[in-house]
């Protein structure tokens, strides 16, 4: 191999396993909240709710 990949190699290395890493404290540090509520509500009028899915025939 030449020392441009084993200097690409490296790089790439560092950034998965950074990003693991990171993503790993991240999660310790504050972990998924488990306080939500039961279900969700809406409470806005019939106006806010979205229209209804539309089915095509295909």
């Amino acid at each position: 191999m030449t020392s441009e990949a084993i200097a690409l190699l490296v790089v790439s290395l560092i950034v998965v396993w950074g990003g693991l890493l990171a993503s790993i404290v991240a999660l310790v540090r504050r972990p998924e909240r488990t306080d939500w509520p039961d279900g969700w509500q809406h409470e806005g009028g019939p106006e806010d709710r979205p229209d209804a899915p539309v089915e095509h025939d295909t």
